[in-house]
């Protein structure tokens, strides 16, 4: 393929061979010959610059943990190897090749100025990844210009490959804000509860009436409660609202909040013998290992608004819940007071600051008032969440001034409506 350089080149080539016919100057025709001597290697060069050449490529990445593969925000280093076969040294070659994203394709280049006959060359990119999910790199290109730059050639080579890049995430020790939603809340008792049954026992004040195992009961004569399996108790899902929002900054979504504290909770809740299942359309696979709950959580992808809502009808009654939704989402944060109604452990991270207007306050209330333990996390202070997550709503000063709060209202409020009807 002809250059501008090089279509500006022949033009002076034709301009000169005229002239050279007009005036029959010696020096003038050597000086067009020379020109079309230039064009004729600058045209045949590149042809043989992308034949007889070998590309390998090799990604690296440091990993401090069991993943196979980078996490979001660190670099990549991509080694391209170019090997040349044939005994014509090659120069000044061009290798590109892009990264899709799933939200973003950037372009990536090494210029490489000289191969030897049978001789290697590498170069290395090292692209920033930004994005989690599932990343595209297209088929290594390798563009020789020749002499001059008149004339290029491009040729395709390796096959296209994918990456998969995992969410970041911080140590932490455990999930208070989920050992929080367990136990007595404003009068209300919290069990937990798993899917398979072990055996029963005698009922004690406080055991929800939904566990009381009648045929038991009419046998001995007194109540008797189910006993659940220890480990199904120690499961925990993962809520996650994935729905595009009209955020201020795309770079900065509430989902990747979402995903980033999800994988950051994950690893205490592994690590104390339990397990754990992000919840999908599909319904999702418990997971007993963190790199197997990395995975599902990388490959979450950004939905249409409102798909996400529905993703809590895989949750089974009784199941402990772990969410974290956008303050805007009120079908999801429906959804959540639903099932904490009916029974189950539910723990909520609520996001704020990505939209005009949207606040976390409101929400955190009404999912309090129900018995969920509810934090808010506002744009730009995840690690202040991830640390009250880990604390629990009472490690959190403010969060629990404004559960104190709710409380002392519900109880004024009680205490006057007792007044009344005394009156």
């Amino acid at each position: 393929m002809i250059t501008r350089r090089g279509a500006g080149f022949i033009l002076a080539a034709v301009a000169a061979f005229f002239i050279a016919s007009a005036t029959r100057v010696g020096w003038v025709h050597l000086a067009d010959a020379v020109l079309w001597g230039v064009v004729i290697l600058s045209a045949i060069t590149p042809w043989f610059s992308v034949y007889g050449l070998s590309v390998q490529r090799n990604r690296r990445f440091n990993s401090l943990v069991n993943l196979a593969g980078p996490v979001e925000g660190k670099s990549l280093d991509i080694d391209i190897r170019l090997t040349n076969r044939w005994w014509i040294p090659r120069f000044l070659l061009n290798v590109e090749y892009s990264i899709d994203s799933p939200r973003a394709t950037s372009g990536e280049s090494i210029v490489l100025v000289g191969v030897g006959p049978r001789a290697s060359s590498q170069g290395t990119s090292r692209p920033v990844l930004t994005t989690r999910g599932v990343h595209r790199l297209s088929a290594v290109s390798v563009e020789a210009k020749g002499l001059f730059g008149l004339f290029r050639r491009r040729r395709l080579f390796t096959a296209e490959d994918s990456l998969l890049v995992y969410p970041s995430w911080e140590r932490i020790s455990r999930v208070g804000l989920l050992e929080s939603s367990l136990g007595v809340s404003e009068g209300m008792s919290k069990s937990r509860s798993g899917s398979e049954i072990a055996g029963t026992r005698r009922y004690v004040a406080g055991d929800p009436y939904r566990n009381i195992h009648w045929r038991n009961s009419a046998r001995t004569g007194r109540l008797a409660v189910k006993e659940f399996d220890s480990w199904s108790e120690r499961s925990v899902a993962i809520v996650i609202d994935a729905d595009d929002l009209p955020v201020q900054d795309p770079g900065d979504r509430p989902s990747d909040y979402a995903v980033r504290m999800a994988a950051t909770a994950a690893a205490p809740l592994i690590e104390s013998g339990g397990t754990v299942r992000v919840v999908t359309p599909n319904g999702g696979q418990a997971r007993t290992t963190w790199a197997d709950v990395m995975t599902d959580l990388a490959q979450i992808e950004d939905q249409p608004a409102g798909t996400s809502s529905s993703w809590t009808e895989g949750v089974t009654v009784g199941e402990r819940v772990i969410a974290f939704v956008h303050s805007g989402n009120s079908d999801l944060l429906s959804a959540l007071a639903a099932m904490a109604r009916s029974g189950s452990d539910i723990a909520a991270v609520v996001f704020e600051g990505f939209m005009p207007g949207d606040n976390a306050q409101h929400a955190v209330n009404i999912l309090a008032s129900v018995g969920v333990s509810a934090i808010s996390c506002r744009r730009g202070e995840l690690t202040r969440a991830m640390k009250t997550m880990e604390q629990g709503v009472a490690g959190d000063g403010y969060q629990a001034e404004k559960t104190a709060a709710v409380a002392t209202a519900k109880t004024a409020t009680t205490g006057a409506r007792t007044k009344e009807h005394a009156a």
